[in-house]
């Protein structure tokens, strides 16, 4: 009523036609959704201000309208889950190339595996947006990761990632996959054998991954002195985003502990 009331005012002391949209309150037994055209007319007796008001029934064609942009959201979520489908299988193609390859060509099988564990790593990604409604969680994507790594070399890697709700940005994705990829990649190859434990930490609205296994950094190794490039720690480097996310590699013991937090915007809490 006191919309109504302002609508009314507003076209006396205009003088013009004015176009409103009415909706029933909430609660009533039928709502409805009005259009409501407000006009001036010729004064009455004795000057007195006169409007003329009609209001037209739209419920009907406000409604399919609201299924129609459903219906259309609905078909952009099939068809962006069909786009994602297909990336994975080409990606998983062009993996599958490339371990044939590495098969037939032993002097080259070393760079081929890097840029298998590479592709299987992204493929990993379009893999598990096909059933995601939203961001990628953290959790989600760090296990999938640990299975490709692991069918590849055929070593256990654990994995506790049970604590973790939080969210990736789809720009993060990616970029924080390739690095999982790598460091859980290192951790088999330059490791003693044993299995590979990956932890997810969660503080707050920060998260950290950390990756242990029974191993020894080179002598003088310094993480700060590792280029940026297209393969390895230095790719890791190049990938990550410096003001929100760290990596960490340092012996622990008779262990390597490798450990990449990520805080917001790389991360969000779910909720």
């Amino acid at each position: 009523a006191d919309a109504l009331g302002r609508w009314l005012q507003a076209a006396l002391q205009l003088g013009e036609t004015a176009q409103h949209e009415w909706q029933d309150p909430v609660g009533a037994s039928s709502p409805r959704v009005w259009d409501m055209r407000i006009a001036p007319i010729a004064a009455g007796p004795g000057g007195t201000p006169q409007l003329l008001l009609v209001a037209s029934d739209v419920t009907g064609r406000r409604l399919a309208e609201q299924a129609r942009l459903q219906a259309a959201i609905a078909q952009r979520e099939v068809l962006v889950r069909e786009v994602h489908h297909r990336i994975k299988n080409n990606l998983q193609g062009v993996a599958g190339l490339l371990r044939q390859n590495a098969e037939r060509h032993p002097e080259v099988a070393a760079t081929l595996t890097e840029a298998i564990g590479q592709v299987q790593a992204i493929a990993q990604v379009y893999g598990l947006q096909v059933g995601a409604q939203g961001p990628l969680g953290v959790a989600p994507l760090l296990e999938a990761i640990a299975q490709s790594v692991q069918r590849m070399f055929r070593c256990r890697i654990g994995v506790d990632a049970a604590a973790a709700r939080h969210l990736l940005p789809e720009t993060e994705a990616i970029p924080v996959a390739l690095t999982l990829n790598e460091l859980l990649t290192n951790a088999i190859k330059h490791g003693a054998g044993d299995e590979v434990h990956c932890r997810l930490l969660a503080d707050g609205e920060r998260v950290t991954i950390r990756i242990a296994s029974r191993a020894r950094l080179p002598a003088g190794f310094d993480l700060a002195k590792v280029r940026g490039g297209v393969s390895g720690l230095g790719l890791v480097r190049a990938l990550l985003p410096r003001r929100s996310a760290a990596l960490d590699i340092r012996q622990m013991d008779d262990e390597v502990v490798a450990e990449l937090a990520l805080r917001a915007p790389s991360v969000r809490l779910d909720g």
